[in-house]
């Protein structure tokens, strides 16, 4: 069975970047009938917070992105000791005693020597009676896990034939010296015991792929499959960073009154070397959805993607699903035939207030000319049993001197007081006759 999981960091929001990674395990796992975890990575005790646990569920929930399980790495950390002591037994990892202030020397030295900043594993020549001396001394160790220095290679799911060289990679810090785990072992363990099959994330983990793939050995499992994904890149090409994130977070969006679907159409879209059919996210139908079809070149941010899919989505929403989908609106009252008259001038959600506005006459900005009224005060009885076509042809007889320009301009004027909205015809159709005669006798005064 196919087993994928999204594991975020609850210390910020979740955002377009790291939804894509999150995007990706989800359908691949609903398209092939299998199952998708949500793991809370919270090991992190300062920075973690219950607030962006709750964001996190909020989004996906309204993504219609579905889960069958949770979890919290903070939980399970009784776990992750009893398996590392298993690599203890097995001298997989060694003790090091080095501080933060040691090894940014070392960094140093070695980079204004042309070398590589990698860890020189200087610990793991100490002997058992200096390891015993440190640590009777007061010394707590942090440890490293002993790499093979091989050179990893499997097939990944996107990016084809991929090879990894530990040799250029230092020793990875499983555990702290205050006994707390860093990301590596965790996510292993994890994975491991939930029988993740295949893990989708970023192409910036593709070492930690490789490393990950000897620690799976260790600890006497399979590696599962691994398919890394471009990274998403700002619009102008630079890299996204934590100073922009909230300006992508879907919590962002949401407040905005995108859809769920023009989100979700954005994602399926990224770095997809074919057209996008929008109505495969409408059906949700995922059939033809393949991994490799993805494009090898980094895809930047495009917000005007997203915003031609927000129109789309607007434009396909019934009167039910508009308040389904917004249940605030629900407070405006809006007839189908009102959402039938403007949902097809609909760009973003706050052309829906707008234009109620000015069909519901509640935004008079123009008024029509007084000559125009008193043609329509004085025919009003014609007028009012009029269809559009008849009333257009009746106010072009030359007699009346109005211009084809005239008549609509001021129709529209006459009908909603504004320069925009739905076509004159529609606006026409909409009122009817008892609404274009209630209008008229408004304007016997004027």
């Amino acid at each position: 069975m196919i087993i994928t999981r999204f594991a975020p960091s609850p210390t910020g929001h979740l955002h377009l970047g790291n939804l894509r990674s999150c995007f990706l395990n989800w359908i691949f796992a609903k398209k092939n009938k299998g199952k998708f975890i949500l793991r809370f990575d919270d090991t992190d005790k300062e920075r973690s917070k219950d607030e962006f646990v709750t964001s996190i569920n909020s989004d996906l929930q309204w993504l219609k992105i579905d889960f069958q399980e949770t979890f919290f790495q903070s939980k399970r950390v009784d776990r992750y000791d009893e398996l590392f002591d298993k690599l203890i037994e097995k001298n997989l990892v060694y003790p090091c005693f080095e501080s933060n202030e040691d090894l940014e020397i070392k960094k140093k030295l070695q980079l204004k020597a042309g070398k590589p900043p990698i860890y020189d594993r200087q610990s793991l020549n100490l002997s058992k009676e200096e390891i015993e001396k440190k640590i009777i001394n007061g010394e707590k160790p942090y440890w490293r896990f002993k790499l093979s220095q091989k050179k990893i290679s499997w097939t990944d799911l996107v990016k084809g034939s991929t090879e990894v060289d530990l040799s250029s990679q230092s020793d990875p810090v499983l555990r702290r010296a205050d006994g707390s785990y860093l990301y590596h072992f965790p996510s292993v363990v994890d994975d491991i015991d939930m029988n993740i099959s295949h893990i989708i994330r970023g192409e910036d983990h593709l070492s930690n792929s490789a490393v990950h793939s000897e620690m799976f050995q260790s600890l006497g499992s399979n590696t599962p499959s691994f398919g890394h994904n471009p990274l998403m890149l700002n619009e102008d090409g630079t890299k996204i960073s934590k100073r922009n994130l909230d300006s992508i977070s879907i919590n962002q969006f949401r407040s905005k009154g995108y859809t769920t679907n023009s989100i979700l159409s954005y994602m399926y879209s990224v770095g997809l070397n074919s057209d996008f059919d929008f109505q495969k996210i409408v059906d949700n139908d995922f059939n033809d959805f393949e991994l490799s079809k993805i494009s090898k070149n980094l895809p930047k941010l495009d917000i005007q993607k997203i915003d031609f899919f927000q129109k789309n989505s607007l434009r396909l929403l019934t009167n039910t699903s508009l308040n389904d989908e917004f249940p605030e609106l629900s407070q405006l009252k809006i007839t189908n035939n009102e959402w039938e008259l403007i949902r097809d001038n609909i760009d973003n959600y706050e052309d829906i207030g707008g234009y109620l506005d000015i069909i519901r006459r509640n935004k008079i900005e123009n008024m029509p000319s007084k000559e125009f009224v008193d043609i329509l005060v004085k025919n009003i009885e014609k007028i009012k049993n009029m269809n559009f076509d008849d009333y257009i042809n009746f106010l072009s007889d030359p007699k009346l001197k109005l211009t084809k320009k005239e008549i609509f301009t001021n129709t529209r004027y006459f009908l909603t007081g504004n320069n925009n909205g739905p076509s004159v015809k529609d606006l026409f159709i909409f009122f009817g006759v008892e609404g274009i005669e209630k209008i008229i006798n408004e304007f016997k005064t004027f």
